[in-house]
């Protein structure tokens, strides 16, 4: 505005002396007062007024007080206004601007000539537009403005949210997974432990009662054989959600070994609470689960160890619970079993039985012993069966129905049937053909699809033929009708190597296996020989049974367990093939059975004198 007004006046006070005209009204030019209208119309210049050095109004361009009468005229208007004595006593240059921010504003200023004041110009422009634009300009400046602090400050805050957010989720991820199996989503060992201890501690306040039940997936290696790693993980997925839904609110469920899982059961109030649990946990866990062409019947071993009565610590829980597990797995009749304080030295026992085995399996610490075997017609010998043995640090033996589960249980078992089979064919070449070593085999020798390749080597290593080793499979091997199984048991048959079905009559279905699978002997398991003994009634029959069967099919048989020349002479009288017993001798080491039965061997007498002496002194027939 003041730079409207300023050069307004210049305009005035230029050398056409038009305010000279409009002050004193002589020589007033109508055309230059015309030109002045002009110009202050395209300066948007609505209205001025010119006044005298003492403040009188002399010429104003239009009326803005009566201005829907008076518009725009040649010669103005004088409305006859007076400036205030306090605005013409200013001295020097000057411009008063009002502005009440509606209407168009105004400026008044003197106009000086040669350092003195000759009058005064009030211009009253329009600056509504102006104003306008200058509010939209302002408005959109302050928006952008606010955007530019949003944006630099609410993106930001935004992004560190989100950082936050995600860190957050980061720490509960790994908070997670330091707590929980990555597998079953359950607690993990580490966490469960935790937990249980804090129990624990309240317990003692409380007097609760806890069972520590430790649940163990039976069988889970051979599923993982049949039907794969990943099959064997939806089953441990899904027995982990089955556990998990048969418990309580309350109640802790971890996964803390490879098929191991453990319960806390709070708040019991008898054994019999925590047996429904048991049977509850083996009903839900043993629902049959369909994967591809296979079905699967997961099945359970439940050991429990209640606190406080057999622990106060988490350790002490696990490893009396575990105990328990291991007599479950012995023995299913029950749901589960309790630990006993008994059970702690059983265990003390199972673990220096299994420290001997694998220092045996390092050091070719086994045995084996000898077991004849004789023709049930004359007595005269045939073959052995090569039974593995094992000594504790005494040097006392251990039995074999000790140490023979512990290494199935351990994974020992291959390691040792390949020993077995490797001492017996290097054995039996050392003795006069034609007689023969029996071995046993045990499933998870099958498993691996290397056993055929393993006896091959064996023999060749021997340097003997198929015909003077006999493999001794139980029927159990065969419940699944494997073709693995079956495949490998031709291949053995093609070598010459007899295939005998060993405790025959005492399995599951053993007349529905002898027409699938190449069997070559039936063993009658000793069982029989004692039912006879005891005098029970239709055992005879059964037997003559058995072998009539087993020559119908071109089987021979052999009889397990003959103790007396009474039961030697009936099985003879049935036409038994080969007769097995403390009756014709005890398992021996290699050396005693050279002395027993081998002594005086020569070329020409296969059997030598002291065998033969020793046969016919046992013949029967």
């Amino acid at each position: 505005m003041k730079n409207r007004g300023q050069n307004f006046a210049d305009l005035l006070l230029g050398p056409q002396g038009a305010v000279d005209a409009l002050l004193t009204g002589i020589a007033r030019d109508p055309d230059a007062e015309e030109v002045l209208r002009r110009v202050a119309d395209l300066s948007n210049i609505n209205g001025y007024a010119i006044f005298d050095r003492n403040g009188n109004e002399v010429f104003r361009s239009r009326s803005e007080r009566y201005e829907w009468l008076l518009r725009d005229r040649p010669g103005g208007v004088s409305t006859g206004d007076k400036l205030a004595p306090s605005v013409v006593s200013q001295p020097g240059f000057w411009q008063i601007v009002y502005d009440d921010g509606e209407s168009n504003p105004s400026v008044i200023m003197p106009l000086i000539r040669e350092g003195r004041a000759i009058g005064f110009l009030s211009v009253v422009a329009d600056m509504i537009s102006e104003r306008h634009h200058y509010q939209t300009t302002l408005a959109r400046t302050y928006a952008v403005i606010v955007m530019i602090i949003l944006a630099a400050t609410c993106i930001p805050f935004a992004l560190y949210q989100l950082r936050r957010r995600k860190i957050a989720e980061a720490d509960a991820r790994i908070r997670f997974l330091a707590d929980h199996d990555t597998l079953t989503q359950l607690l993990n060992r580490r966490r469960m432990q935790e937990a249980c201890d804090q129990l624990l501690f309240k317990i003692r306040a409380t007097r609760e009662d806890v069972a520590y039940l430790f649940v163990d997936l039976d069988d889970l290696s051979e599923i993982n054989d049949s039907c794969g790693q990943a099959r064997g993980d939806e089953i441990l997925r899904l027995v982990a959600r089955r556990i998990a839904d048969a418990i309580g609110p309350d109640d802790l469920v971890a996964r803390i070994g490879p098929d191991d899982f453990a319960v806390v059961h709070r708040r019991v109030k008898d054994r019999a609470e925590v047996v429904a649990l048991a049977k509850l946990l083996a009903e839900i866990v043993g629902e049959p689960i369909e994967l591809d062409d296979h079905v699967v019947s997961p099945k359970i071993s439940i050991g429990c160890a209640m606190a406080p009565d057999h622990g106060r610590s988490h350790s002490e829980l696990v490893k009396h619970a575990e105990i328990a597990h291991f007599h479950h797995k012995g023995d299913q009749q029950n749901a589960l079993v309790f630990f006993e304080p008994k059970m702690d030295e059983a265990m003390h026992r199972r673990r220096q039985v299994e420290a001997h085995i694998k220092r045996a399996i390092e050091t070719d610490g086994f045995e084996l012993f000898y077991q004849p075997l004789v023709k049930g017609k004359d007595g005269s010998l045939v073959g052995f069966e090569a039974l593995a043995r094992l000594r504790d640090e005494n040097g006392e033996l251990i039995p074999p129905t000790e140490f023979v589960p512990i290494a199935e249980a351990r994974g020992y078992i291959k390691a040792l049937g390949t020993w077995v089979i490797r001492e017996a064919t290097r054995q039996i070449a050392e003795w006069p053909e034609p007689l023969f070593v029996s071995v046993n085999l045990s499933a998870v020798q099958f498993v691996d699809g290397d056993l055929v390749e393993i006896i091959r080597s064996a023999l060749a290593s021997a340097g003997i033929d198929g015909r003077r080793l006999e493999v001794e499979v139980v029927e159990s091997l065969l419940l699944e009708r494997s073709s693995a199984i079956l495949d490998q048991l031709v291949a053995l048959k093609e070598l010459g190597i007899s295939i005998d079905m060993d405790d025959f009559g005492t399995g599951y279905s053993s007349l529905g296996y002898l027409w699938r699978f190449p069997f070559d002997k039936l063993k009658v398991d000793q069982s029989f020989m004692k039912a006879l003994e005891n005098g029970e009634p239709s055992v005879k029959e059964i037997v003559a049974t058995i072998i009539s069967l087993a020559h119908q099919m071109k089987m021979k048989v052999t009889t397990e367990g003959v103790e007396t020349a009474e039961q030697a002479e009936f099985l003879a009288s049935l036409g038994c093939d080969q007769l097995q017993g403390y009756f014709f001798g005890k398992p021996l080491p290699a050396s005693e059975t050279v002395e027993t039965f081998l002594v005086g061997h020569r070329k020409s007498d296969r059997f030598g004198d002291g065998a033969r002496a020793a046969a016919v002194s046992r013949r029967v027939a």
